[in-house]
């Protein structure tokens, strides 16, 4: 026996097979409560093959995509095994994320007992409680927040900030037995009918802006840039999955909203869904943008201790994209230079607090989500505008292409950087 295979702890004292299986379903285990929690599909995949390495393995093969992980294992001495997981119920839990990442590096680093490791394991789906106050908050913050942001007047915030409590409620409540998409269709179709009640009760002044606030919980512009992103990396199929799901997502949306404005639009002013969105301060709107970086934070269960971190970064996301606009750049341009700063900042508070670059990118991309966009082109859609459809496409395709083009780029800077201090520290 060699001096590697003595210092791995023996997982069973059985046949090779059994420890191998013991092996992967350690690794599987984790790669799950990741997958689950929101993490990205290479981020999974590396981690069981780490974890497998870590105890001596000698080959490896993971396969993943959103819903499925298939893994093999084989061992110095012959032994194998082969598992896989059905993966549903996938949403954003950033602590479970950050605590099963952690797990996975100490793993890595000690090689720790199994029965230790699944004492941990069961530790962190604990955790996968998060106070209902907490995520109601940040229903709040990011509906108001972006009321705010897309030239709202602080009652259009107040009226979003009423219905994003609503739809946070819902959206939580287990008493709602509704697959996924006809949850979204039913949230949708609420939301819309409150839009219109608040502007009939006076509450709300801007039925549109009302809407696309509210909307933004809902919306999936950003699974819509993770999907380009995976098929620009090469996760071809994912990014297919991913961009096919995206956009079912949006019908259900637009239905929902479109069946409660046939039932009550007549009776409030609705303004035309491509007027342009009235004068607000850009200090409003820089706290706008603050608002609904720490609301999504707080829905997707993210650390307290790091709500300033997402906020700020949030904030001169957004400053970056409103000065490119300003100085005369297009959507995509914006998007670019917005994406190049939030992926590089993600990826070095990533470096800084040894956690997966996600927690942070997923919520400093939030305020330059084309969520105002894809709602115009909805909704001009199904008034029968379509050249006013077409331009909000193409200007939600914009900033998507140009997000995905920020991300590629920042890694091609990282990766050169990271070469360079690699051969200076050998020189060194």
């Amino acid at each position: 026996m060699t001096e590697l295979q003595k210092s791995i702890p023996q997982i069973v004292d059985d046949s090779s097979d059994e420890r191998a299986d013991s092996i992967l379903r350690i690794a599987l285990d984790i790669g799950e409560g990741l997958l689950k929690s929101g993490g990205e599909i290479r981020r999974v995949e590396t981690t069981i093959e780490k974890i497998c390495f870590a105890y001596g393995a000698a080959h490896v093969e993971v396969f993943s995509i959103q819903s499925l992980i298939v893994a093999s294992i084989r061992l110095p001495d012959g032994g194998y095994s082969s598992q896989n997981r059905r993966i549903a119920n996938v949403q954003n839990h950033m602590l479970c994320l950050e605590a099963f990442n952690a797990l996975s590096r100490k793993i890595c680093a000690t090689c720790p007992d199994i029965g230790e490791v699944d004492k941990e394991i069961q530790a962190i789906k604990k955790k996968r409680r998060y106070p209902l106050f907490a995520s109601l908050l940040g229903c709040v913050l990011a509906s108001g927040g972006f009321a705010v942001i897309f030239g709202g007047s602080l009652m259009d915030a107040l009226a979003t900030s009423l219905i994003g409590l609503v739809i946070g409620f819902l959206d939580n409540s287990e008493i709602f037995v509704f697959n996924k998409l006809a949850k979204t269709l039913f949230l949708s179709f609420i939301s819309g009918m409150l839009t219109c009640l608040t502007v009939i009760a006076g509450v709300g002044q801007h039925m549109d802006i009302i809407a696309i606030g509210t909307i933004m919980l809902l919306v999936p512009g950003l699974s819509l840039g993770n999907a380009m992103r995976d098929l620009l990396c090469g996760d071809t199929l994912t990014g297919t999955l991913k961009t096919v799901q995206a956009c079912i997502t949006a019908i259900m949306i637009a239905t929902g909203y479109a069946l409660a404005i046939l039932l009550l639009g007549r009776f409030c002013a609705v303004y035309p869904p491509f007027a342009p969105a009235i004068p607000i301060s850009v200090v409003l709107k820089l706290i706008g943008s603050v608002a609904g970086t720490v609301g999504f934070a707080l829905m997707f269960k993210s650390s307290w201790s790091r709500l300033w971190i997402t906020g700020l970064g949030g904030l001169i996301t957004y400053a970056i994209y409103e000065l490119a606009i300003f100085f005369g750049s297009a959507p995509l341009v914006a998007a670019l230079l917005s994406a190049l700063f939030m992926h590089m900042a993600a990826e070095i508070c990533a470096k800084l607090f040894r956690a997966p670059a996600i927690l942070f990118f997923l919520c400093f991309a939030i305020p330059i989500v084309p969520g105002g966009s894809l709602y115009y082109a909805m909704s001009n859609m199904l008034s029968g505008n379509n050249a006013a459809a077409v331009y909000y496409l193409g200007n939600t395709g914009q900033i998507l292409l140009g997000m995905v083009l920020g991300i590629c780029l920042s890694s091609v800077l990282l990766g050169i950087i990271e070469k360079i201090f690699a051969v200076v520290k050998k020189i060194k």
